[in-house]
């Protein structure tokens, strides 16, 4: 029986990824991965001043769905070690075949997107307050 004076378990915490040259880096691993892996359209929006909750989002367009796949595989497994976040929390099948995976690392949020599944949503028209960041 636990004494009311013990000590809750710690819950293991994602690692955070302050406005730093650590979270530009991994911005510009995941930019060049996705270069590496012939995305296009790569756009990364700051959203740390028109939302409370969301710091960045990375937006990319690839041709086909098993790209897609290929692309959330390699930032999954590359990333993985960081523990930045949840990662891909949906079946990559269906997020693949939907034509939108999204990848969750704490702070930034990875949007591989078919071009037509990106101009139907518009993230970049929704989000369009957020500043378009560049990264080296």
């Amino acid at each position: 029986m636990k004494s009311i004076h013990e000590e809750p378990k710690k819950i293991k915490k994602t690692k955070e990824v302050s406005n730093s040259t650590d979270t530009k880096k991994i911005l510009s691993r995941i930019q060049a991965m996705l270069k590496e892996k012939k995305c296009e359209d790569i756009t990364i929006l700051n959203l740390e001043e028109v939302n409370s909750y969301l710091s960045y989002f990375v937006l990319c367009n690839v041709s086909y769905c098993v790209q897609a796949k290929a692309v959330s595989r390699e930032l999954e497994n590359n990333f993985k070690s960081l523990k930045l976040g949840p990662g891909n929390q949906d079946n990559e099948e269906k997020g693949a075949e939907s034509g939108w995976i999204l990848i969750d690392f704490g702070e930034i949020l990875v949007h591989i997107m078919t071009p037509e599944k990106r101009h139907f949503y518009d993230l970049d028209r929704l989000w369009g307050d957020a500043k378009v960041i560049t990264v080296k």
